[in-house]
């Protein structure tokens, strides 16, 4: 078992003013079921026992199994969320000892011509079933894949939020 780390950061245009694509941003579920390869995002129970947070503030994401043949994982993980409404940023942070990843990360709207200006950013943390003398290929795949899925995820948001 090896531990990836890789960081994703983008910048795009959604064509619906700030507001109408934060309706979508602020909605977790509604947005992840947008990200491909998402099985389903659930809220967290255990979010009010942990520091406060109500479980509309954290969810766990579970994906669909992902890799080679014979090497298939399912990745598992829970952030809790922060939304500012009047900055239309959403920021997350991992729940640490759920499933076999964390992610952090954040995205921030503003006005732009013909609708919203945003960045996203991804700092994930994998545990893939691997070799340790794998690393130098399954980092450079993993990360490859993540930034797919990111671009998807942003083609699919732009469709939504214009629909």
């Amino acid at each position: 078992m090896i531990e990836v780390s890789v960081q994703v950061e983008r910048a795009f245009h959604l064509p619906a003013p700030p507001a109408a694509a934060w309706a979508w941003l602020r909605d977790v579920p509604r947005w992840g079921a947008l990200f491909p390869g998402v099985a389903s995002v659930e809220p967290y129970e255990g979010g009010a026992a942990e520091g406060g947070a109500e479980s509309a503030d954290a969810f766990v994401w579970t994906m669909e199994p992902m890799g080679p043949p014979g090497a298939r994982v399912t990745t598992v993980y829970a952030c809790r969320y922060h939304a500012d409404d009047g900055a239309y940023a959403l920021s997350w942070t991992p729940i640490d000892g759920v499933g076999n990843a964390r992610f952090a990360g954040g995205v921030a709207l503003r006005d732009a011509p013909g609708g919203a200006a945003g960045t996203l950013r991804l700092e994930a943390t994998l545990e893939v079933p691997a070799p340790r003398f794998a690393r130098g290929v399954v980092e450079p795949a993993v990360a490859f894949e993540m930034g797919r899925m990111t671009d998807g995820f942003l083609d699919r948001l732009g469709g939504a939020v214009a629909g």
